[in-house]
C-alpha cells in the first residue's frame, strides 16, 4: 500500500495515508498543511469538484471540503 496518495482538486493535494494529513502544494512551490491527523487511511479519493473522501482503516468515511476561494478546508464531515 502507498504512503500517500496525490489528489488534484484545482491544485495540488497531497494526502498521507498514515497520518491522514492533507497538505496543500501553493503557488510558490511550498507547502500549506490543511488538515491534520484523520489516520491511518485505508483510502483518500476525490468526491467532486472540491472534496476529498477520506476512508480510515477502521471504516470511518470523513467528507473534506476545500474551499475553492481559499484553498483552505471549509469543512470536514462524516459520511453515514
Amino acid at each position: 500500500m502507498a504512503a500517500e496518495a496525490q489528489v488534484s482538486l484545482g491544485g495540488d493535494i497531497r494526502v498521507s495515508l498514515v497520518s491522514g494529513d492533507v497538505v496543500g502544494r501553493l503557488a510558490d512551490g511550498g507547502e500549506r498543511l490543511l488538515l491534520v491527523g484523520l489516520g491511518p487511511l485505508w483510502s483518500a479519493t476525490r468526491s467532486g469538484p472540491s472534496s476529498l473522501l477520506l476512508e480510515t482503516v477502521s471504516s470511518e468515511k470523513w467528507l473534506v471540503r476545500i474551499s475553492e476561494t481559499s484553498g483552505l478546508v471549509a469543512a470536514v464531515e462524516p459520511v453515514l
